[in-house]
């Protein structure tokens, strides 16, 4: 019988965000998010981590290739979930996903997965790699 991977514990009122972990530019968003956040309670989530497929699975997302936003028991995905992480950055971020959210999302997710399907091309200049302190560790799960 095989071991089952340990699974971290997810907050349960924490959104969480699940991110491609191999992605320069997913990687840039997260460090954005954790340099401007004022909330400091959004967990993350490597895709490709059990956890990750797990989320994917229990939400009947599996093919979602980037970016996925999760709170209050919801999924939200593409321009969505962007829309969210904007929500919860807070500040001008905040304003600008509410204007946003103004735009259809037949209009808003054709761009969205553009840069979802060009986002390692996006991320070719080497990145700084994120030394999170060990409060903001705590947070990525899995």
């Amino acid at each position: 019988m095989c071991a089952m991977p340990e699974i971290p514990h997810v907050v349960d009122d924490a959104p969480l965000l699940v991110y491609d972990g191999s992605c320069g530019f997913c990687s840039r968003a997260v460090q954005f998010i954790l340099r401007h956040e004022r909330r400091h309670d959004l967990q993350f989530v490597p895709r490709d981590s059990p956890l990750g497929r797990n989320l994917r699975r229990q939400f009947r997302l599996e093919q979602v290739e980037s970016m996925l936003w999760i709170a209050d028991g919801q999924a939200a995905i593409e321009s969505n979930a962007v829309l969210r992480a904007g929500k919860y950055v807070g500040g001008i971020w905040a304003l600008l996903a509410a204007m946003g959210s103004l735009v259809p999302p037949q209009l808003r997710n054709p761009i969205y997965r553009f840069i979802a399907r060009n986002r390692r091309k996006f991320a070719s200049a080497p990145t700084t790699c994120l030394t999170p302190s060990a409060e903001q560790r705590a947070r990525f799960l899995g």
